[in-house]
């Protein structure tokens, strides 16, 4: 009685596993195709923040001179070109020319998958590097009675919402490409290493 118990959980928790569905060659193609073009828009758009945050910060330096102003400036212009000169080494991947045998496709696609995980890990990273640096400086500013306390709070809260956001982002980007490296792993497209 037990066993046939012990039986039917196993048999019931094996009938909820979601397998991971095979992928036919045009499958993958396609998708290799469409992340590439999701991909390639992500990173114009990376590129065209980076270049806002310079301007913004020069325009805001140039506005409001100060020493704490430019060092303010300095470091968003130095964070700025080291997370833009990570993203196009990271994403050089993007802008080859496409291939064509389908193990190639599969390969690219791992690959960008990869990349996409360096970049969350090095987003993530980033961002505690922003936060280090942005809350101490609010908080100066706040003790040296530069800000208000409704001011200051407001701060703190934009930075942690902007944190909390940019965390869930990251967390979800890092769960798509291990998705993906799943499925294309299940398609057993690319030979085993």
């Amino acid at each position: 009685m037990k066993d046939d118990m012990e039986l039917n959980d196993w048999r019931t928790e094996w009938k909820a596993q979601t397998a991971v569905r095979e992928t036919s060659p045009a499958d993958l193609r396609a998708a290799a195709i469409q992340q590439q073009r999701r991909l390639r828009a992500a990173h114009v758009a990376e590129l065209l923040a980076a270049l806002f945050f310079l301007w913004f910060s020069a325009a805001f330096a140039w506005r409001n001179p100060g020493l704490e102003t430019w060092l303010w400036a300095v470091i968003v212009w130095a964070s700025t070109l080291a997370a833009t000169a990570f993203s196009v080494w990271n994403w050089n991947i993007l802008w080859r020319a496409n291939v064509k045998s389908v193990a190639e496709f599969a390969l690219d696609y791992r690959k960008r998958c990869l990349a996409s995980l360096r970049a969350v890990r090095f987003g993530m990273r980033f961002l505690v590097v922003q936060n280090a640096i942005a809350v101490p400086w609010l908080t100066l500013g706040y003790l040296r009675h530069r800000i208000t306390d409704v001011r200051f709070a407001a701060a703190i809260a934009l930075v942690a919402a902007l944190s909390l956001g940019f965390w869930l982002l990251f967390t979800r980007f890092r769960r798509t490409a291990l998705r993906d490296l799943e499925g294309l792993d299940a398609s057993h497209v690319l030979p085993e290493e």
